[in-house]
């Protein structure tokens, strides 16, 4: 009899064990978990742009959701008490997002998503460091590129300050749309420009650029030139000769010698009366000379000369300009050097000098011949440009 109560007791104590570990399982299994989801907008993307994600249909039966860990699948994570979050890619790819969803109970839930992150087109331009007036600059894109391998496209705007296409945007114009562009230069100073690449699914990205245009330097030295002209011609009493021109363009006038000079015909009713004039209206300069001879055997001679009409420059001097032609003009200003512009000559025959107290009757008179030599020392610069 005690074998056999013992044996129920033994029994029991099997029974009331399973049950405990029975109930226990039971409670365990018990535990509601939520049902997650999980949307991204838009999802594809360009790098450097936000993709919203959108948990907020995630349900649960029993209690309430407590919080949303996010991980973006880049290496970063974050966590929410509400389903809606973003987030910012930085490089392209594809990646899964994960939300896990927990409840009051302590029940967890998942869901993912996948992305596309587009990667901007990469810009490589190629410009000289160095750019003096009147070179042409060639800027070079062409080594840019689409992380995907898509094709790209080009637009140059090559002045950012003028408004080309004049839609009140001087930033947006289209002046070129190939890979280089070559942009002519005239002037020292900055040259702003922008090129837009945009990849074959429509992402861009601009570059701004600038070319500092310098000037270029040379050096000056004033070599002394003669210039001589030489006029003539035969002139009847109260007849008149005139001529005008320029003596020099590019130099400075120092010196004038002019002398008219009547060739002796031995007339002998008496000396040939000329007069030679000079009028220059840029300097309002105005001179006359009247013929004479001091023997009858000597030509009757005029002349008219001037010394110092401006100062030269010692020794050798240094310039910046644009080009050789801006320099030149600089250094002829005519609002500073005298005999600037046109020179106005004059040979007037006034008649003969007979000393009889009446002219003489027309056709008597044979003219007389001249010569007008004149000649001007002008220094004219020599102009050597420097590499440096």
């Amino acid at each position: 009899m005690t074998f056999g109560k013992n044996k129920r007791m033994a029994l029991i104590l099997v029974l009331l064990i399973f049950s405990a570990f029975f109930f226990a399982g039971c409670t365990t299994l018990s535990v509601t978990k939520p049902r997650a989801t999980l949307t991204a907008y838009p999802n594809e993307i360009t790098s450097g742009e936000a993709v919203n994600l959108d948990a907020r249909e995630s349900l649960t039966s029993e209690g309430v959701i407590t919080k949303f860990v996010w991980d973006f699948g880049d290496g970063n994570s974050s966590e929410t008490l509400v389903g809606f979050t973003s987030h910012t890619f930085r490089n392209p790819g594809k990646y899964s997002i994960k939300v896990t969803v927990t409840n009051s109970e302590g029940g967890t839930d998942s869901a993912t998503t996948d992305i596309f992150v587009n990667g901007v087109p990469v810009v490589i331009l190629e410009m000289p460091q160095l750019v003096k007036s009147g070179e042409s600059v060639v800027i070079d894109a062409s080594n840019s590129y689409d992380p995907e391998g898509g094709i790209i496209q080009y637009e140059w705007d090559t002045n950012l300050s003028k408004d080309t296409d004049k839609n009140g945007n001087p930033v947006d114009d289209v002046d070129f749309t190939e890979e280089s562009i070559t942009i002519s230069t005239s002037r020292s100073g900055i040259i702003s420009g922008r090129v837009k690449i945009t990849d074959d699914v429509g992402a861009s990205v601009t570059k701004d650029w600038e070319i500092d245009v310098n000037t270029r330097n040379y050096e000056v030295r004033w070599v002394k030139k003669v210039r001589e002209y030489d006029w003539n011609g035969n002139l009847k009493t109260g007849e008149e000769w005139n001529v005008s021109h320029i003596p020099s363009t590019q130099g400075i006038l120092y010196s004038i010698d002019a002398t008219l000079s009547l060739i002796q015909d031995g007339n002998p009713l008496g000396d040939e009366n000329f007069t030679l004039s000079l009028e220059v209206p840029s300097s309002g300069w105005v001179a006359d000379a009247e013929s004479s001879r001091s023997t009858p055997e000597q030509n009757a001679k005029a002349e008219i000369s001037r010394y110092q009409l401006n100062s030269i420059p010692n020794g050798t001097q240094m310039y910046s300009s644009d080009s050789k032609e801006l320099l030149l003009e600089n250094l002829f200003d005519t609002s500073s050097q005298f005999g600037e512009g046109n020179w106005m000559w004059e040979v007037h025959s006034r008649g003969l000098d007979s000393g009889l107290p009446f002219d003489f009757p027309d056709g008597i008179d044979p003219g007389n011949s001249w010569e007008l030599k004149v000649t001007f020392e002008v220094y004219e610069p020599v102009i050597v440009e420097l590499a440096y």
